[in-house]
């Protein structure tokens, strides 16, 4: 199964889903590929590559190249978890790739989706803030999506409706076996009114279309990124850790 994380509005913390809840299926005994095809690289600074690799290859060569995906994979220092690192260097390849738009849709689709459902349970692939090239590739090689909205984020839910919107008209023309997943409620913030009655709308307006799981704001988040790593290992028993795995359980139980 291959999911990808997106929302057209950066900020949600498509990252922190996409690493959290990678550790929380991998936990699960899942083997998981973690694949970042943000330029920004925020998931390849806490899946980096596991021991000393001098160059290793990434997203970049796979797109700039041709490299195959499996030449492309390293494991990380989490158990069942590999991944797939990206480069800045991406950012200034995509005008390239828009010069035969067709040939680039399915660049990802044709070079990592038959070993990525061969060799893994899981999938997950970071996007970036954008329903640009690399976005619409990642959706185009995913079986589902998962959005993350920030709570009492009027710019959230805008971003929201218009990955939306991608999914259809993708899942309509170029790849029937995409689904939306379910929309996760992230940077919740109970202490203030904006933010709970932001919860409250969101899911009492797409109800089902929402995952149970509420991930709240937590310092130990923030520690977290800031010693590059996933909450699961830097604080195993607090409550986002908690939240993540709740997470991971509601994901494997629609799959």
């Amino acid at each position: 199964m291959i999911i990808s994380i997106i929302n057209h509005k950066g900020g949600v913390g498509k990252s922190c889903i996409a690493t959290n809840l990678a550790h929380a299926l991998a936990a699960r005994g899942k083997k998981i590929l973690v694949i970042d095809c943000d330029p920004q690289c925020n998931t390849s600074s806490i899946f980096s590559p596991a021991g000393d690799i001098a160059e290793p290859k990434s997203l970049y060569d796979l797109y700039a190249h041709g490299t195959s995906i499996a030449k492309c994979i390293y494991k990380t220092s989490y158990e069942n978890i590999d991944t797939v690192i990206n480069s800045p260097q991406i950012a200034h390849l995509e005008v390239d790739l828009y010069q035969d738009v067709k040939k680039s849709y399915q660049l990802l689709r044709k070079n990592m989706r038959k070993y990525a459902n061969e060799h893994y349970d899981v999938t997950i692939i970071d996007n970036n803030p954008s329903l640009g090239l690399y976005t619409i590739n990642s959706l185009i090689a995913s079986d589902c999506a998962i959005i993350p909205i920030e709570a009492g984020c009027r710019y959230s839910l805008d971003g929201f409706v218009a990955a939306l919107d991608a999914i259809s008209s993708i899942a309509s023309r170029v790849n029937p076996e995409l689904r939306f997943l379910k929309a996760v409620i992230n940077k919740a913030d109970g202490r203030t009114s904006i933010s709970r009655a932001s919860v409250d709308h969101i899911q009492r307006r797409f109800a089902s279309k929402v995952f149970a799981t509420v991930i709240h704001t937590d310092t130990k988040i923030k520690e977290a990124v800031a010693q590059k790593m996933t909450v699961l290992r830097h604080s195993p028993s607090c409550t986002a850790s908690h939240k993540f795995r709740s997470l991971a359980n509601e994901v494997l139980g629609l799959l």
